[in-house]
């Protein structure tokens, strides 16, 4: 069975949680052990009654399970099994030591709550594992280990007995709805990780606020899709050492994953230096071309202030952008394995074109027709930049001549 990756997360962190539970299990009892050994010949003092030959065997004994679960869990592979026989395990020593130990008062009622205290604290050290099924099937034994331990030392039904049965259930409930929010954020927070690489925080947030699945399929929408390439990197990383090369990409990387995120846009991917980028998804706006020009004339900025902190024998970086909008394939696409948030269509494949065209043309940004009439009217000179018509070209793959328009960042 495949597993996606949070579950093998989980599975993963199940492993190491039961050794950190044989682990802590291992040192309480050493503890216990030592304690009672040292005041049972006498040295220390820290109980009101002193501990018996029958108590410190009990902890020898206890301790040696716990040291062989200990080195079961460590050395050999983990079954997933292996949690219900050491919650059981858990249970059934702490019931024995209470049944079996003289030093244990029982009388009074007395037993009732000690019955409910070591349920409780048993149950407690059992949530370290994280799991579900690990925190029912704790829950249930808590439950027969309380009931057994009250029944078989009780003296008679005590008054209080149903509250406390009450007051046990609201706390494992507790503790399960704890774990279950637990592995729900560890999950949450491991898909917003990833999305925050591509979207901006806030469209992370608009994402799980209307409850969006990562699931694959997809839907035709309209979208503004914004290319953009370095010009000549291929000559500019000849001329440096691999090392060089990955810090300069992870640095411009980076700033220009700033400058789309502050306009919003989604990053569909990076391809070397190449950046694909589209604005309407997941989530259309009505401003959407818009943003992606104004995104484009910030990368041009942006690549300015690159330019300044290279050396002046690299000569200066240029950036190409291509924008176009229209109907495309958007959705999660992929393998059960891996998806990818993307846009397919001849529409992603005609801004990839007019991108290709601006070391033709020798400008930074164009646009294609489609994207000019959304944008028309709605901008001025206060927003940094003006547009004009270039030319009517027919690109690549196509037989239809296109109208391109120039940004001329100001």
């Amino acid at each position: 069975m495949k597993h996606s990756l949070v579950d093998e997360i989980l599975i993963s962190r199940e492993i190491k949680n039961e050794r950190t539970v044989a682990l802590v299990r291992f040192v309480l009892f050493s503890v216990t052990t030592i304690m009672d050994f040292l005041s049972y010949i006498g040295w220390i003092h820290y109980t009101i009654v002193t501990p018996s030959l029958v108590t410190v065997t009990l902890d020898l004994v206890f301790l040696s399970f716990a040291f062989i679960v200990l080195l079961f869990v460590t050395y050999l592979p983990y079954k997933p099994y292996l949690k219900f026989f050491t919650i059981t395990l858990d249970y059934i020593i702490v019931g024995f030591m209470i049944f079996l130990d003289p030093t244990i008062q029982k009388a009074n009622g007395l037993i009732y709550f000690i019955a409910m205290t070591s349920a409780i604290f048993i149950y407690q050290f059992n949530l370290l594992r994280h799991s579900k099924i690990g925190t029912i099937y704790g829950a249930f034994l808590a439950f027969v280990y309380f009931l057994i331990i009250s029944i078989g030392l009780g003296e008679g039904y005590p008054f209080d007995f149903v509250p406390m049965m009450i007051g046990l259930g609201m706390i494992l409930a507790i503790g399960y709805v704890t774990t279950v929010s637990n592995i729900e954020m560890v999950k949450e927070a491991n898909t917003k990780q990833m999305m925050e690489r591509f979207l901006p925080s806030q469209l992370v947030s608009e994402f799980y606020k209307n409850k969006a699945q990562l699931e694959p399929g997809g839907e035709n929408k309209e979208v503004t899709i914004l290319f953009s390439d370095i010009r000549s990197f291929t000559k500019f990383s000849e001329q440096r050492s691999a090392e060089e090369v990955v810090h300069f990409l992870n640095e411009y990387l980076s700033r220009m994953t700033d400058v789309i995120f502050k306009f919003n846009g989604t990053i569909d991917k990076f391809i070397g230096d190449a950046i694909m980028t589209v604005f309407g998804a997941p989530f259309k706006m009505h401003d959407d071309a818009l943003r992606a020009v104004k995104t484009a004339v910030e990368m041009v900025r942006e690549m300015e202030k690159i330019n300044q902190k290279l050396e002046e024998a690299s000569g200066n970086l240029q950036v190409g952008i291509g924008i176009h909008t229209g109907d495309a394939i958007v959705g999660n696409i992929g393998s059960d394995r891996r998806l990818d948030y993307t846009v397919i269509g001849d529409n992603v494949n005609l801004a990839s074109r007019i991108e290709g065209l601006t070391k033709h043309y020798g400008c930074s940004i164009l646009i294609s027709e489609t994207t000019y009439k959304q944008i028309e009217n709605r901008y001025s000179i206060y927003d940094g930049f003006a547009i004009r018509e270039i030319d009517l070209v027919i690109v690549k793959g196509k037989s239809k001549a296109i109208l391109v328009y120039e940004v001329i960042v100001l």
